[in-house]
């Protein structure tokens, strides 16, 4: 049995149809927060491949930077999180309702510098986190990552 790691009532806008799944990413420098969109099946990839293109988002293997973003997120007072993707043309949103799941997601996102990762995957067939951590390995699949950095209220 999998066991779904997306929030029911997460708000999107602007963004290819996607499930999203707060998780932790082992890195070299030690754990960070990531919040993965998974790619529902049969979103066609030419809308993946322009939401990444506008946004800036960068394929794996390459370096993805808050800096160089316009990528940010919030935790809102009622314990909300919002997430803002920026370009001359559009914007995106994510909007993740008050758990305290996404309570110790933010923290582990603030004990990392305030930075959390960004990461779009198409073709995983689940959003359980064995599916997600075996795409996002090594010999896993392709995705594309930014960098989202925190505006403290």
């Amino acid at each position: 049995m999998n066991q779904s790691r997306g929030l029911g009532g997460t708000v999107y806008e602007g963004l290819p149809l996607v499930d999203a799944v707060p998780t932790g990413m082992p890195t070299a420098d030690g754990l960070i927060a990531a919040l993965v969109l998974v790619v529902k099946p049969g979103v066609d990839q030419a809308e993946v491949d322009d939401f990444v293109t506008r946004y800036r988002l960068v394929p794996r293997g390459q370096t993805a930077r808050a800096v160089d973003s316009q990528a940010r997120w919030t935790l809102e007072r009622d314990g909300r999180v919002t997430i803002q993707l920026l370009c001359e043309e559009s914007a995106a949103r994510i909007v993740i309702p008050s758990d305290p799941r996404i309570h110790q997601w933010t923290a582990l996102a603030r004990y990392g510098g305030g930075s959390l990762s960004l990461i779009i995957a198409p073709g995983l067939p689940d959003t359980d986190l064995t599916t997600i951590g075996y795409h996002l390995g090594p010999y896993g699949g392709p995705y594309w990552h930014i960098s989202v950095g925190c505006i403290p209220l």
